[in-house]
């Protein structure tokens, strides 16, 4: 037992085991030994290219196609750190501190934070964790020397925008090791205003019953530019409440690129009054490996220290050398340019979606009117009177849009939209939610095929479904956008809706002819985009009643019907569905106006019924050769008994019984006959009568199972041909025999390819052959072959009864 399991089990294991050990110890001889240059550089090209250079099959990365000269110069910097940390400690101190005051010294000025201080980090979440540790020094004095003993008699609240980046508090919690208790989530704004910026209400509602249940509030976080919708909350009304409460506030969001624009939107502008504000001028600028930045106002240098603001490793502080560098080169003016490109970009995509009527854009919010009031002196009337001006026409940097049902009963405004008007409520979508979201996400697929110079981003709201954002701070300064693009974007957007509209028009008429057609179940799923899905349900799996059979059926038949038809011309329209049932559907995706939709539903029906037929096909014969070796096996078994019985027990012994046959030997009729299965008939037949004419003799009538075609297939009926003897019916098929094909002969023998007897040998004998084939044999022709080979029978037991003869009168000389 043992020796059989070390076998089986650890034999195997170790063989394994010591061939992935020699590999290993391989590659370690190759390092050691150490790669030539090119060698390394060629498997870091295979690795950015593939990924992974053993899998070739995996898409090719697609390097950036516009990038700067700032960019080349950003990644410059990051060579010249590494080069930096060489030096040595002093003078290394003295050029960190260089680089770093003059890099914080922009960055405030150029934002309009004036007067702060500045973290850097790779990590656009670390800034706010560091902020927030400088908070918990604020409030608790005791926090430096006994950490969270000073905060378990009031623990800290951190609160948190419902529309802000996912797993953003979880994260702080964590890094802080504070309980998942001190974070608190403001919802979003649910009767006025946008449905994606806080609600205020609510946060001055939720720090007043903190403060009364003995917790301290700590900090808000404030949204400049949701991440998905990009809208920004109230940063004022914030500020107000921060500063009644003695909150810390800290802002982040792409909209805080537009401090650095000559107008500023006055929800943006208040940014310059928060305590702190994450920025991202390497994602703004196009900027790679350049870090994120968060700038801080305090009072205090040992808190900052305290808190990990000043970082003490000198490596660390030189990641803002390669920033420092771009933002020389480019120059004040060039920054500025970049932002208000991006902006631009933003409006101009605004108003060419705003002439598209199936597009509903979410708009600015309304401003309310404003009146100059002439108060004070003349120089502030007149700075008044820039400021109302200088605010007519900036938008947010971010647009998000969807497409909306043309033909429903009305428009419902964008609930993302920042309107206050309460008359939604009787203007419903003439499409379900499920699919104007599926439609959404198609449109956004194809706009990025077509036009990838314009990136488009597919976002889900929670409140408003899937919807399409166009980010140019973020996208732009890679992708190379230009106002030609988005002109280019519009059209392609144009022609896709036509595309749209008439297979959203086509829907229930494609419905209609699926229902009309057998086998064919039209599947109602509101998340597909396109036409709709269809399933086939062949015959066979209707009648039966086994459900996980039935189930394993259909993945498998739709399954290699998705295949068939993706294989042909317009294979780009099918693809694979999963199902409520845990099965697969054919998708019908978008068609082009002026598809004929029978053509499509008739496509998949034929095709569908040549797989049940060949499935059918193939079932029946494996269930025919199964049945047939079973039943060969019986009879054989039935046989070896009876000839058991008919030679006896003593031709059994190794020994005697072979003297036995040598004196006595059995009768040919002993002998065990094989079995041939004949496929067209079903039947299984002796291979008696193959042996002994040399040639197949089909007794019976085929009975070869019919295959069902699709109607357009239907194949010539064949006539009956007529017999050649009167005695039979001209519908039997005539008998057939194997036709042996003759190799060159001596002189004196047939060679026309026929079995040959010979009367005066008394024995018959066959052609070389080379190939066979089947030749029509007539009754008379059998019997005669028949008749030879019973006198050829004959003619040997008389051979061998004269030769047995012999055998006896020799034995009886011997003795």
């Amino acid at each position: 037992m043992e020796e059989g399991f070390q076998k089986m089990f650890l034999e195997p294991s170790l063989k394994e085991m010591s061939e992935g050990l020699n590999d290993v110890m391989k590659q370690m001889d190759d390092y050691c030994n150490g790669k030539k240059l090119e060698e390394v550089v060629n498997n870091l090209e295979a690795l950015i290219i593939h990924g992974d250079p053993e899998s070739q099959d995996l898409p090719k990365a697609v390097p950036p196609k516009n990038l700067s000269k700032a960019s080349h110069v950003s990644m410059l910097g990051q060579s010249v750190a590494a080069y930096c940390t060489t030096l040595g400690p002093s003078h290394l101190r003295k050029l960190t501190t260089r680089i770093i005051s003059d890099t914080t010294l922009w960055m405030s000025r150029i934002f309009r934070f004036d007067d702060s201080s500045a973290y850097y980090h790779n990590d656009d979440r670390e800034g706010l964790v560091r902020v927030c540790r400088l908070a918990l020094n604020a409030k608790y004095e005791k926090f430096a020397t006994e950490g969270f003993n000073a905060l378990y008699t009031k623990p800290p609240i951190i609160y948190i925008s419902a529309a802000s980046r996912p797993g953003l508090g979880q994260f702080v919690c964590t890094q802080l090791g504070l309980p998942l208790s001190s974070l608190c989530t403001v919802p979003c704004n649910t009767m006025f205003g946008s449905q994606h910026t806080m609600d205020i209400a609510t946060l001055e509602r939720l720090i007043k019953d903190d403060e009364g249940s003995s917790k301290t509030p700590l900090l808000v976080v404030a949204n400049a530019g949701t991440p998905l919708a990009g809208h920004t909350d109230n940063i004022n009304r914030l500020r107000a409440i921060c500063d009644d409460y003695g909150v810390w506030l800290h802002a982040e969001g792409h909209n805080l690129s537009t401090l650095a624009l000559s107008t500023v939107p006055s929800s943006i502008l208040a940014a310059k009054r928060v305590n702190s504000m994450t920025i991202s001028p390497g994602v703004w600028l196009g900027l790679p490996g350049t870090p994120a930045v968060t700038l801080y106002k305090t009072a205090d240098p040992a808190m900052s220290l305290a808190a990990g603001l000043c970082s003490s490793q000198i490596q660390e502080r030189l990641c803002c050398l390669p920033l420092w560098l771009s933002l020389q080169h480019l120059g004040y003016d060039g920054i500025v340019q970049k932002l208000k490109h991006a902006a631009d970009l933003s409006q101009h995509m605004s108003q060419r979606l705003h002439s598209i009527g199936a597009i509903n854009i979410a708009e600015k919010q309304e401003k309310k009117q404003q009146t100059i009031q002439y108060e004070g002196s003349l120089t502030d009337v007149v700075r008044k009177v820039i400021q109302v001006l200088s605010q007519v026409d900036v938008v947010s940097p971010v647009v998000v849009f969807r497409y909306e049902d043309p033909h429903g009963p009305g428009l419902d405004k964008a609930p993302y939209a920042n309107d206050s008007s309460d008359d939604t409520s009787n203007h419903t979508l003439a499409l379900p939610k499920p699919i104007v979201n599926a439609f959404n996400t198609w449109l956004g697929t194809e706009l990025n095929k077509r036009i990838p110079e314009v990136g488009i981003d597919v976002v889900d709201l929670e409140t408003d479904g899937v919807c399409l954002r166009f980010s140019p701070m973020q996208s732009a300064p890679y992708n190379g956008t230009s106002a030609d693009d988005i002109d280019n974007f519009v059209e392609c957007l144009k022609q896709l809706l036509t595309v749209l509209n008439y297979s959203n028009e086509q829907r229930p008429g494609f419905q209609e002819a699926v229902e009309c057609r057998e086998n064919l179940i039209y599947v109602d799923i509101q998340s597909h985009g396109g036409l709709g899905v269809v399933q086939f349900v062949p015959e066979y799996v209707s009648s039966n009643k086994n459900e996980e059979q039935n189930k394993k059926e259909l993945i498998k038949l739709n399954g290699e019907l998705v295949q068939r038809l993706q294989a042909g011309e317009t294979g780009a329209l099918y693809f694979a569905v999963p199902t409520e049932a845990e099965t697969v559907a054919v998708g019908v995706g978008m068609v082009n106006p002026g598809t004929d939709l029978d053509e499509v539903v008739d496509l998949i029906w034929v095709t569908g019924k040549e797989l049940e037929d060949s499935s059918k096909f193939l079932e029946t014969m494996t269930d025919l050769v199964l049945k047939g070796i079973e039943e060969a096996q019986k009879e054989l078994e039935k046989e070896n008994e009876n000839k058991l019985i008919e030679e006896g027990v003593l031709r059994q012994i190794p020994i005697v019984g072979s003297l036995w046959s040598w004196y006595s030997p059995p009768p040919k009729e002993a002998q065990i006959k094989g079995r041939a299965l004949n496929l067209s008939s079903g039947a299984l037949e002796s291979t008696e009568n193959t042996y002994k004419y040399h040639m197949q003799v089909q007794q019976d009538k085929p009975t070869t199972p019919t295959r069902k075609t699709a109607p357009r297939r239907k194949t010539p009926s064949t006539t009956p041909t007529p017999s050649v003897d009167g005695d039979h019916s001209s519908s039997e098929k005539p008998l057939q025999k194997r036709d042996l094909e003759e190799t060159p002969m001596e002189d004196g023998q047939v060679g026309d390819g026929l079995v040959n007897s010979h009367p005066e040998s008394g024995n018959s004998s066959t052609t070389g052959t080379t190939t066979s084939s089947f030749q029509e044999v007539s009754p008379d022709d059998l019997k005669e072959i028949q008749e030879d080979g019973e006198a050829d029978d004959e003619d040997d037991d008389n051979d061998e009864e004269e030769e047995e003869e012999e055998e006896e009168d020799d034995g009886e000389d011997l003795k």
